[in-house]
């Protein structure tokens, strides 16, 4: 078995502007895909460079041309980034350059430097940029086209199959994508210490998924929940997410409000459940501001006494199986169907007058 001897080093994006502009950097090698960024996706990209946040790691094949007797460096992994950030810094650098390769960075991703050309940047975020270092794996001269191909291959496989939340997260990076990861993570220590997530799905955005489901059912109603769903909000609000700023203020009142009349004692309730965490939430929802209620800002109402009284009882019920048998099955087969959420969800809303 041949052992491959990699090169592990550190270049700043100066650096691979440097061999753009000479011709030694090949971004379109036969094997490499062809560019399909989406402006939201550069915009989110540039905003990874901007703060200084870790980006994957940039793979390239050195080669030597006999006849000019330069190095070449072909990318065998990361084509869109460079393109992306070469674009937006000097896009004469690019040979193939089009309008398509043109963007800003959006104000979702970052309100500072939003609708901004790299030339118009204050000198600190410029150098920021010129001085972003990707780390970097350089093969050696002497690794062949079929070796390249196969660790192409290997780069772009897992052994473990995405599910929704991430192919919506690689997908969508607008304004509804990036608003449910915020939410989703500004409560991840609740989602922990509340239970209603463990690590593990943390680890692969169940937490976003939850946040975007909840959402959906705040702006349309008592909503069953699917991928495909799903999907088509993200698709939806992805350009424009109207009423984004005061929802989100909502989001987190009823988070808060969940957390004062139940305190830690949350955990020795049914709402660890995701499938009981859901209907609490969308009751709570309801008493504060009304299921499909206008976007409006507006104060949240006076939540009754009752809330707190009704939400316990309820998971009494639930505890020892004393409800009636409609809203036992609506727990026990197809959860997220809208037919047995809103079973559930008018069960405990009767117990609040």
């Amino acid at each position: 078995m041949r052992v491959i001897d990699i090169t592990k080093t550190q270049f700043r994006i100066s650096d691979f502007l440097g061999w753009a502009r000479d011709g030694t950097l090949l971004l379109n090698p036969y094997f490499q895909r062809r560019p399909v960024w989406k402006p939201e996706a550069k915009s989110y990209f540039l905003d990874t460079v901007l703060r200084g946040l870790p980006a994957p790691i940039i793979y390239i094949r050195e080669r030597v041309d006999l006849s000019t007797r330069r190095t070449l460096r072909e990318v065998v992994d990361g084509q869109q980034r460079l393109r992306t950030i070469l674009a937006f810094v000097e896009p004469s650098a690019l040979a193939d350059y089009s309008d398509t390769d043109d963007f800003l960075v959006r104000e979702i991703h970052n309100p500072e430097f939003a609708d901004t050309r790299f030339k118009n940047l204050p000198d600190e975020a410029q150098l920021q940029i010129l001085g972003y270092e990707f780390s970097t794996h350089v093969l050696p001269t002497t690794v062949e086209d079929r070796e390249v191909l196969q660790m192409f291959a290997r780069l772009n496989s897992t052994g473990v199959r995405l599910n929704g939340q991430e192919l919506r997260n690689a997908e969508w990076f607008g304004e509804f994508k990036t608003t449910m990861y915020d939410l989703g993570l500004e409560q991840l220590d609740r989602w922990r210490d509340w239970h209603v997530v463990s690590d593990e799905q943390i680890s692969r955005m169940h937490e976003v998924e939850i946040t975007s489901d909840l959402m959906m059912s705040m702006i349309r109603g008592i909503t069953g929940k699917t991928q495909t769903r799903l999907d088509k909000l993200y698709e939806q609000y992805d350009p424009r997410f109207p009423g984004r700023t005061e929802l989100s203020r909502r989001f987190r009142v009823v988070m808060d409000t969940l957390e004062e009349v139940l305190g830690d004692g949350i955990t020795e309730t049914i709402y660890t459940s995701e499938v009981h965490f859901y209907t609490a939430f969308l009751f709570l929802y309801d008493l504060l501001f009304g299921l499909k209620s206008s976007t409006t800002r507006r104060p949240a109402r006076r939540l009754p006494r009752a809330a707190r009284t009704a939400l316990l009882a309820a998971s009494e019920a639930f505890q020892t199986e004393n409800v009636p048998a409609s809203v036992l099955d609506a727990v026990r087969r197809a959860s997220a169907d809208t037919g047995r959420r809103t079973t559930r969800f008018k069960f405990l809303r009767a117990m609040v007058k």
